[in-house]
């Protein structure tokens, strides 16, 4: 559950900072809004879409019927294994940092290279749990070992008063460099964040979506993602 619940906060704030056109994008804080009101989270099954509309069945067989602009972004969510991680890639690592200053990987994502730079550096996931950090940066090398293995990723971030370099990443590239060695143990969860459309939005389909209402108060999806496909249809009875 704790895994599940890191996940849902880096696709919140993926979707949330509006990048990738059809989310999240990459897990930041969104850029705040004067007045606007704070987005709903929802997550269940698609059991239905006819295009300005979708209906969603929430836990407790619970239903909620949210719109759909061309201005919604949706994402898709593809697993992926350890070999997949490249050098150079724009990662998003949720870590939890031990009394002994390590970080050990709790998941990691692999966003589009179009989002590179954005969200970057090292700060707390949660403010209320300052051992629970986001690293966003540049993954740097990848050194499988044992029953896991180590990333490196190196970040910009702003230098701190110990000379340590942390934070979010400075405007205009002013700021320190740092680098983050993370260890991670076999069954981390590793996910791409990839460009969706419509198309994938088929009843059955697992997805998580933040919502905001619009002016007459209607729910409108702002971010979907597709966590999980819709399963495939069956072969007809001969």
């Amino acid at each position: 559950m704790r895994v599940r619940n890191v996940f849902l906060l880096l696709v919140s704030g993926a979707l949330a900072f509006g990048t990738v056109s059809a989310d999240p994008a990459v897990p930041a804080a969104p850029i705040p809004i004067q007045n606007a009101p704070a987005p709903q989270h929802f997550r269940g099954t698609l059991s239905e879409y006819d295009g300005p509309f979708l209906t969603l069945t929430l836990q407790g067989r619970k239903t909620v019927t949210l719109g759909v602009t061309t201005q919604t972004r949706i994402v898709r969510n593809r697993s992926l294994a350890l070999g997949d991680l490249q050098a150079g890639a724009w990662v998003g690592v949720a870590a939890l940092k031990g009394a002994d200053g390590k970080f050990r990987a709790q998941g990691i994502r692999l966003y589009p290279a179009a989002m590179q730079g954005q969200g970057e550096g090292l700060y707390p996931l949660d403010p209320a749990n300052p051992a629970r950090i986001l690293i966003n940066g540049s993954l740097t090398e990848v050194s499988p070992g044992g029953v896991g293995g180590t990333l490196t990723v190196a970040f910009h971030g702003t230098a701190g008063a110990a000379g340590d370099c942390a934070g979010h990443a400075a405007p205009g590239g002013v700021g320190c460099n740092g680098i983050a060695e993370v260890q991670f143990a076999r069954g981390v969860p590793i996910l791409s964040i990839e460009a969706g459309d419509s198309s994938s939005l088929l009843p059955g389909a697992f997805v998580s979506i933040l919502a905001q209402p619009d002016a007459s108060g209607a729910l409108v999806a702002s971010g979907i993602t597709i966590e999980r496909d819709a399963p495939p249809p069956k072969p007809a009875a001969p």
